[in-house]
């Protein structure tokens, strides 16, 4: 792992922080299968003024196993994310795996977080995990980063 520069990051789950989920909560497709990508309140005037931290999202996404989505549905689904945000992306990472599975990446492992830390040199202390569920806030502990509830974090009440 390269030694940090003390880069600042922000990391971001996907559905549920960043954008809507249907009413299974699950990320919604259109007829043609394509990724729904409706930003969440708030979301984009947040993270637009802050092009100062390298910006990663970090989503789990076991439809892929279970074979409801494609890595390029969910990979699609980014790029317009990121276009809608303004191009403010720096990368990021997809667990297509599931539980069972037992891998490093699936949150709340910390894999996907201490992969693209090491690939942009992190300063994992001097950073925060912005999410939704108890699986964000585990891969957050486990990095060693700070963890903000999405709903603060965006300022929903």
């Amino acid at each position: 792992m390269p030694e940090s520069s003390g880069n600042a990051a922000l990391f971001l789950d996907l559905g549920g922080t960043l954008i809507k989920l249907d009413e299974t909560q699950e990320i919604p497709q259109d007829s043609n299968g394509s990724v729904i990508v409706e930003l969440l309140d708030n979301v984009a005037d947040r993270l637009r003024p802050m092009r100062e931290y390298l910006m990663f999202v970090v989503t789990n996404q076991s439809k892929i196993k279970r074979g409801r989505f494609t890595m390029d549905q969910i990979e699609d689904a980014l790029r317009v994310l990121d276009q809608k945000l303004g191009d403010i992306l720096t990368a990021w990472k997809v667990c297509p795996h599931d539980d069972a599975d037992g891998c490093e990446c699936r949150k709340p492992k910390c894999g996907m977080i201490t992969e693209l830390a090491g690939l942009y040199g992190v300063d994992l202390s001097n950073s925060i995990m912005v999410g939704d569920s108890p699986a964000d806030e585990g891969a957050a502990r486990a990095a060693g980063v700070k963890f903000i509830h999405a709903r603060d974090f965006f300022g929903w009440r």
